[in-house]
């Protein structure tokens, strides 16, 4: 997994440097406040601080989120939901090819705008795109056919956060649609996002705490009508650093 964690680290300089996000309609009911988003992507960047490509993910997606969807669920709790489909299509400076396509699913609930932070997080990730159908596991790499995983992720009023990785479960995506590409380059890299819909459904049956492993947890979210989504499309040559 070393070429494709190469690359994003490669594209974060990218995607930091010409995004245009927030930039859309400020009356869509989507619209995140970008102090909830912070809490988001703090509890992710808390939660596996030295992990190889959770946080330069991250990093690579999160300039471009403005929109999440609202799903109700039986406890009349609001979940945010976004989807990301990821094309990836380059080749390093020596011409060998670089060709990944995976899909993230992030999903939050519980923002507490006096202390800035979100009750849970969830972020799974699929190799390939819509239709994806794959077991999720406790490792992945997006270059593998039928991989996935996610995290459960709760994170307390004092900041804190507490991390269960998946044991098992499914991510399934059934279609998506999008419009209105951008297309933005930087060192060799251009990168067109557009934004639209992704269907599909997320089912986490057992996910053990990390670290010990001893309480597990369980969440399921389906979105047969589509939830809001970015997909990123990414061409043309990259350097990766060199390798320790």
């Amino acid at each position: 997994m070393r070429r494709p964690v190469a690359l994003l680290a490669a594209l974060a300089g990218v995607a930091i440097g010409c995004s245009d996000a927030g930039g859309g309609v400020t009356l869509d009911p989507d619209v995140i406040e970008q102090a909830q988003l912070d809490a988001v992507r703090r509890s992710l960047f808390d939660a596996l601080p030295d992990d190889t490509l959770f946080p330069t993910l991250a990093v690579l997606v999160f300039p471009f989120i403005d929109r999440a969807s609202h799903f109700v669920g039986g406890s009349s709790d609001t979940t945010r939901l976004v989807g990301i489909e990821l094309d990836i299509d380059v080749h390093d400076a020596m011409g060998a090819p670089l060709n990944a396509q995976f899909t993230v699913l992030l999903g939050w609930r519980g923002y507490r705008p006096a202390t800035r932070t979100v009750d849970s997080v969830f972020f799974a990730m699929g190799a390939g795109r819509a239709p994806v159908n794959d077991g999720l596991g406790a490792s992945f790499s997006p270059d593998i056919a039928g991989s996935g995983t996610a995290l459960i992720l709760h994170q307390a009023p004092d900041s804190m956060v507490t991390v269960w990785r998946t044991g098992a479960g499914e991510l399934v995506t059934t279609a998506s649609s999008y419009s209105g590409a951008t297309t933005q380059s930087g060192g060799g890299l251009t990168l067109t996002v557009s934004r639209g819909t992704l269907s599909g459904h997320l089912t986490v049956t057992s996910a053990a705490q990390v670290p010990g492993g001893a309480t597990t947890v369980a969440t399921a979210k389906d979105f047969p009508g589509g939830t809001r989504a970015l997909k990123v499309v990414i061409r043309g040559t990259f350097t990766p650093a060199p390798i320790p």
